[in-house]
């Protein structure tokens, strides 16, 4: 079966992969209805079937769906009567209602009906007893899961018998037979009866439903339009359908009437008006999904029709008004029936999240925008009961209505905060977590006005938090919403000062457990809390600080070990320096002092051993509670030991790359708090030399044991302690001292480390084994190698070339050199990796030790060992983090050896330089721009290379082609040639190393240490060139020399163009990698170095037409950086001189450099927005040109006003919304204020063009009217202006033309002026050349013998249906030219990630962007 646009566009919103696809679906359905309005019914009711969806993300793109359509709908606002009979509702009301009633006799809403629990087969009774009773129990085994535990031996039998389950029959039959389902309750005593008017239109509705009966098909009868060969289910979602319902006195029910549109003009009501009452009638369904759908639904009509629900036509405006509040009195009050009757919730992370009642309350707080404020008050009324109620269901529903009435209807604040206070107040000490979670978030987002309007309350509530905080755990629901409510009261100075410093003192210990919450915005807000209160402090915080300064300090320091989030160890730094700054130093010291030692062991930790229990500051003991409801009271605690790593044991199971960078970061932000501490302790006033006991040896003595350790970690931990103290204090005699030497003595050591103790230890037994094995055959190998403990070089020497040239007399393929083989191969492994393992090892501690003797600015004679390990750490180390401490070192290295004498810079300049440019793939070859094929893709089947080379349709050499444009195409052939499903993306988290500099799992190993080596490069020349700034030229002239140098040499105007390839690919590769050396470093440049970075621009531009590929291709690059340092000088001399080389057809090396350029300009950001704002300087021409026509002229030159009317009358006509954005911002408003103007584009709805088009036509006080040439350039009638202008031009003649008549109407009595707005020398030109090539073209081939058929002859109109084979040929390949499109597409869509993952609740239910879409 073939399907259509539309139908796909509803499977994509029931099944796309990801929800950026979903979403796309759902806007597209809303364009449908502005393209087509009277399909709106139609698409409704498709979209409903998807709100009852069992699937949320179904739901969730079903109402995205909703949004778009409605937003598409016109607003609902008929025009009043003069007057009408008064006509009396026959819809719910306040006067009417009574909630305790409803609680009392209304049947709860649970998850479902329990329908999925029954047994289906006994449709006629005749089962025996036992056997139905088997058989439930056989099918409530398998929904629950039980069967599984049954199949690996656990005993389901005894969990429940034969009379639990005709007790349980017997119970629901007794409920049934009690309780009323709610919408049945609800029609039956809270509902009035029909009006006459209402009786009237449900006749005409049923009449409706009997005329559809009798144009349906018989169903055993065929006919030529049925739905023969359709599986039942396609039928059934795609016929209409119109479900029988048993009719009362009150309601008819109507599902679905087909013939929309005519029910549209006869009932003449609110186009959603049965929409509205479909999904209100869903809100009491049983199954909780399609509860969530509707009000899912009902929440995105509100939000863009709030304002016209109930309105009918034929009424005053009074009485509309009063409809309007009658149907959100009944839709309120449906909804306040849900918050008292659900019972469903889901129970994920710390909390329970009911999405029926979340969703409702939503819609709720949406409804009360538009509600009277005599409504909102009965409404708060009812919510107000509900929080007296026992079921802890029903206060939190009500406790979500409050939340949201709050945050919405801030305009009566003053009113309703002090009606809900109190019971919000109550909520915070309610029994159950989750009340007390919601209670607490209700008052969040209006503590402002509690502070303000309610000071008097806000004591108590400051203590109910601090007291809730002793009653909280990991478990407890309301942790995250209590913490962050806390932290921003305390904000306000008037709460700080209603505790006093003694009871802070008691108070602040009380936030301890929460820094090492599960949940990390629990941790935050515990960290926010500690920073507002040390932040805003006063001088006397000490009097309340100093008592649990220890205490403090321990708590925040293994926060930073643990942690594994960056935005909280920023957090961390913050609170700690504020610690620091807001106690006395001599406090810090004798605090910090006795655990200086301890807080160093936690910093080496390893990353693959749990930290020692006994190592942190223990609280209280978590506990997982088996809790078997949702009450958590009486349960008995287990106590859970909870293994921690550095780093934080969520991370354990990482990769090793990312585990490696989360443990380098916590260990780095550790040593930036221990650096600060550090300067504390070394406070000359805390160190006078008359002491007897400095603080600041103590330090040098502690430091000085660890280095002089043999854990590779301890020295680490240290040498990262010191550079970060030296950054701090320059000068401390008494420390730098005494580390200094022993950190010189220590990048001159080679020592095996204890960390490879154990793999060292195997190395050492399995190299005995095999001289043991060589000895048994006879082979003694112990002259050449003789040790009891082998290196690992001797190690390595044996198991290649003594073991080589001792064997080499040995059968191979006898059994007894098999043996020695396999031997040798296991020993050679174990060499290898404990080598690897040992060169990370020496690698890491040479760099920090280097780090630090650079950061004590006590350098060496010899700088050799402290160089290399900087420039082999930029070069070969994969963390990142360690790279970017390295490149930030050898700046200061720079700077503290420029004015040594021999100054090493040049040669430390020289090989950065050399490094970046390592990378062929981006940095090419003057001689070979493409790199060739590597092995692999040589290996690919000659189909596969068949296919590529035919879609590498742009070949590149050393001096022809676009190495942009081959590179684009490589990379899309690479996507559409991917075979099979495409791999999920994986999850993206806080720990993911950084955008951009990442080398993922996938890269290739032989291609790593290149671009681990470009990339080092390109941190250590970046981080130079922010370091020295402005000073950058004068402090290292040879960086800026090998920036532009070669570039002046080579570029001699007499002698350029060919004869530069004779002088050979060397002087052109040094050309290409001093460009690349530019690239890199230029964004990082100080803006004061902006003016010597343009005097470049011109050598560039020339380099642009150089007979090298690789040259035009990093010129153009290095265009591309410039055009984002300073846009309108590069754009301008871009526009001069490199943009008309497009036209330079006889000279194609000019035009591949301005493409390049062109490229390489539009791919940086934002940059096609600037492009468009370097044509503003137009707009000089086009300001006169409105002047000329009488438009903006402040006023008559003798004082007198401004004429009503203008002269002239314009329309201007762009091709993009965004340019008509600019002529509407900067021509209009900014330079002609006084012009009036309306706008008609894509974004106007359809039904709304109608009225812009009359009212330009009809009120000629309107100067101009703004329009794209694709919505207003067809089917309109301008003859209200007499005036065109073309800001903008289409490559189609035919359509310029178009516009043009839309003041060329029967009705213009005027004369029409045309203007085109053309700039001399850019691409406007030659799209006006082939408009009037086309133009010609077009009228040579339309003459007088074939303008219509009457005057064709007999050949020339058989022609038109004879079809030869080139035209055959054409739309073949116009064919595969669309397929190919739509595979690209599918691939498109297909390599979408997931971007949904299980925090659906937290993004459907986030306050903040609730709000933000009701703007």
């Amino acid at each position: 079966l073939i399907v259509s646009r539309l139908e796909r566009l509803f499977i994509l919103l029931d099944t796309g992969s990801t929800p950026v696809t979903r979403k796309a679906a759902a806007q597209q359905l809303g364009d449908v209805v502005k393209l087509h309005p009277h399909e709106l019914n139609n698409l409704l009711s498709k979209v409903l079937t998807y709100l009852r969806s069992p699937n949320w993300d179904t739901r969730i793109a079903a109402g995205q769906a909703v949004e778009a359509i409605v937003r598409n709908i016109p607003e609902w606002n008929p025009a009043p009567k003069p007057k009408d009979e008064d006509i009396s509702s026959d819809r719910l009301s306040f006067y009417r209602f009574d909630i305790s009633r409803l609680l009392k006799h209304g049947a709860s809403l649970l998850g479902s009906a329990g329908a999925e629990f029954e047994l289906q087969e006994d449709k006629t009774g005749e089962i025996d007893p036992k056997e139905r009773l088997a058989r439930q129990r056989k099918q409530l085994q398998k929904k629950l899961g039980l069967d599984m535990g049954a199949a690996i031996g656990m005993d389901t039998e005894e969990l429940f018998n034969d009379e639990d389950l005709e007790d349980w029959c017997w119970i629901s039959y007794k409920c049934q037979t009690l309780q009323k389902p709610a919408a049945e309750l609800i029609d039956s005593e809270f509902r009035p009866g029909m009006s006459n008017r209402q009786k009237n239109k449900a006749k005409r509705m049923a009449k409706l439903v009997a005329k559809q009966r009798s144009r349906d098909v018989d169903p055993n009868e065929k006919s030529n339009d049925s739905f023969e060969g359709e599986p039942e289910e396609k039928r059934r979602k795609t016929t209409n359908v119109v479900i029988e319902q048993p009719a009362t006195d009150s309601k008819v029910l109507i599902d679905n009437v087909p013939d929309n549109s005519n029910l549209f003009e006869e009932t003449q009501e609110w186009p959603l008006e049965s929409f509205c009452d479909e999904l209100c009638n869903d809100l009491f369904n049983p199954s909780w999904e399609i509860r969530h759908g509707a009000g899912t639904g009902l929440r995105e009509v509100l939000k863009c029709h709030g304002t016209g629900g109930g309105k009918t036509v034929g009424s005053t405006a009074e009485q509309m008004e009063r409809q309007h509040q009658e149907w959100l009195e009944d839709l309120v009050i449906r909804l306040l029936c849900v918050f008292a009757l659900d019972r469903f919730g889901d129970f994920v992370s710390d909390e329970v999240v009911a999405p029926v009642r979340e969703t409702c309350a939503q819609t709720l707080g949406v409804a009360l925008r538009h509600m009277a404020n005599s409504g909102f008050a009965m409404t708060v009324d009812i919510l107000l009961k509900l929080l007296t109620e026992d079921q802890w269901e029903v206060r939190h529903g009500g406790l979500l209505g409050i939340k949201y009435a709050l945050a919405i209807r801030q305009d009566l604040i003053a009113e309703l905060l002090p009606r809900v206070l109190p019971a919000i107040t109550e909520g915070l000490r309610d029994l159950d977590d989750d009340v007390r979670a919601v209670a607490a978030a209700a008052l969040i987002p209006v503590v402002d006005g509690l502070v303000q309007l309610q000071p008097a309350k806000v004591p108590f509530i400051v203590d109910t938090l601090w007291n809730a905080l002793l009653e909280l755990d990991d478990l407890t629901a309301s942790t995250n919403s209590i913490m962050t409510l806390l932290s921003s009261l305390l904000t306000y100075p008037q709460v700080r000062q209603c505790s006093t410093h003694q009871s802070l003192t008691v108070l602040v210990p009380r936030v301890w457990p929460f820094l090492r919450h599960t949940i990390a915005s629990v941790r935050r807000a515990a960290l926010e809390t500690l920073f507002t209160l040390l932040s805003k402090a006063d001088q006397s915080c000490a009097l309340w600080l100093n008592p649990i300064m220890q205490d403090m300090l321990r708590h925040i320091f293994q926060s930073c070990i643990l942690e594994s989030n960056q935005e909280i160890l920023e957090l961390i730094q913050k609170v700690w320096g504020e610690l620091l700054r807001q106690s006395p130093q001599q406090y810090v010291v004798a605090a910090s002092c006795p655990w200086m030692g301890a807080w160093l062991c936690l910093m080496m930790q390893a990353s693959h051993i749990p930290i020692d229990p006994n190592m942190l500051l223990e609280v209280k003991a978590r506990l997982k509670e088996k809790a078997t409801g949702k009450t958590r009271q009486g349960s008995v605690p287990v106590k859970e030991m909870v293994q921690e790593y550095i780093g934080g044991a969520e991370t354990i199971t990482e990769d090793p790359a990312t585990r490696d960078y989360v443990v380098t970061r916590a260990r780095l932000m550790a040593a930036k708090l221990l650096g600060a501490l550090c300067s504390c302790i070394c406070d000359p006033r805390l160190n006078s030399s008359s002491q007897e006991l400095r603080p600041a040896e103590s330090l040098a003595q502690l430091l000085l044991f660890h280095l002089n350790s043999k854990s590779a970690l301890q020295r680490i931990a240290v040498s990262m302690v010191i550079c970060e103290w030296a950054g701090l204090q320059k000068e401390c005699e008494l420390l730098s001292s005494v580390v200094q030497p022993r950190l010189l003595d220590i990048l001159s050591e080679q020592l095996y480390y204890d960390e490879i103790a154990i793999p060292f230890t195997r190395m050492q037994n399995e190299c005995k084994q095999l001289i043991a094995l060589l000895a048994d055959a006879h082979i003694d190998v112990r002259e050449r190698i003789n040790s009891t403990v082998f290196t690992i070089d001797q190690a390595n020497e044996l198991v290649t070339t003594i073991f080589s040239e001792c064997t080499s007399s040995l059968n191979l393929k006898s059994r007894q050199f098999q043996l020695l083989d396999s031997k040798k191969l296991q020993a050679r492994s174990t060499v290898c990796e404990t080598s690897t393992e040992w060169q990370q090892l020496q690698l890491r501690v040479h760099t920090f030790t280097a780090c630090a003797v650079v950061g004590l600015a006590m350098l060496p004679d010899k700088l050799n060992p402290v160089v290399r390990p900087l420039m082999e750490a930029a070069r070969r180390e994969e963390n990142m983090l360690v790279q970017g401490y390295a490149a930030s070192n050898i700046a200061r290295l720079l700077q503290l050896c420029a004015a040594r004498s021999p100054c090493p810079n040049a040669k430390i300049v020289k090989n950065l330089c050399s490094s970046v440019c390592v990378d062929p793939m981006l940095t090419p070859s003057a001689a070979c721009p493409v790199p060739p094929a590597s092995t692999p893709a040589i290996q690919e089947s000659s189909k596969a290379s068949v296919a590529e080379k035919d879609a590498m349709h742009h070949m590149v050499n050393k001096s022809k082609g676009i190495i942009t444009l081959y590179r684009h195409q490589k990379a899309a052939f690479a996507i559409t040639s991917k075979r099979g499903p495409t791999p999920k993306a994986p999850k993206t988290t806080n720990n993911d190393l950084p955008l951009g500099g990442s080398i993922t799992t996938e890269t290739d190993e032989s291609k790593k240490p290149c671009l681990i080596q470009r990339r080092g490069a390109e941190f250590c020349l970046m981080t130079v060139a922010r370091h020295f700034g402005k000073e950058l030229t004068k402090t290292l002239p040879y960086l800026w020399e090998s920036m532009t140098g070669p570039l002046r040499n080579a570029l001699d105007a007499q002698r350029f163009g060919m004869s530069l390839l004779k002088q050979g690919d060397p002087v052109a590769q040094e050309l290409v990698n001093s460009l690349q050396v530019l690239e890199v470093t230029a964004g990082a440049m100080s803006q004061e170095l902006n003016p010597l970075l343009m005097e470049q621009l011109p050598l560039l531009c020339t380099c642009l037409q150089h007979p090298y590929t690789a040259v035009r291709h990093m010129a153009a690059r290095c265009v591309g950086v410039l055009s984002k340092i300073a846009t309108m000088e590069t754009m301008n001399v871009f526009l001069e001189h490199v943009l008309p080389w497009l036209g330079a057809i006889d000279d194609n090396t000019k035009q591949e450099g301005a493409i390049e350029a062109l490229a390489c300009i539009l791919c940086m950001s934002q940059m096609k927005i600037k492009l468009f704002s370097c044509i503003k300087s137009a707009f000089v021409f086009h300001v006169g040109l409105l002047l000329d026509c009488g438009l903006g002229s402040a006023g008559a030159a003798d004082g007198g006003t401004e004429a009503v009317v203008a002269q002239h009358r314009i329309l201007i006509f762009c091709q993009l919304k965004s340019m008509l954005d600019i002529v509407e911002q900067d021509l209009l408003k900014a330079q002609l204020p006084t012009v009036t103007y309306l706008r008609l584009d894509g974004s106007v709805q359809a039904g709304l063009r109608h009225s812009i088009v009359s009212r330009f036509n009809n009120d000629p006080s309107i100067d101009v009217l703004l329009l794209t040439t694709h919505v207003g350039g067809l089917g309109l009638n301008l003859t209200g202006a007499d005036t065109v202008v073309f800001v903008e031009h289409d490559w189609n003649p035919m359509r310029d033309l178009q516009a043009m008549d839309r003041a060329h109407r029967i009705g213009q009595k005027r004369v029409v002026n045309v203007y085109r707005l053309i700039t001399r020398g850019t691409l406007e030109e030659k799209i006006m050349g082939l408009q009037k090539f086309k133009m010609t073209i077009a009228n040579t081939v339309i003459s007088q013998e074939n303008a219509s058929l009457q005057s064709m002859g007999t050949e020339q109109l058989l022609n038109l249906f004879t079809l030869d084979k080139n035209n055959k040929a054409e739309k073949s390949e116009a064919a595969a030219s669309s397929s190919s499109g739509q595979a690209s597409m599918k691939s498109v869509l297909d390599g979408l990630g997931d971007l949904w993952d299980q925090q659906q609740y937290e993004n459907e239910y986030d306050l903040d962007s609730f709000m933000h879409s009701l703007k």
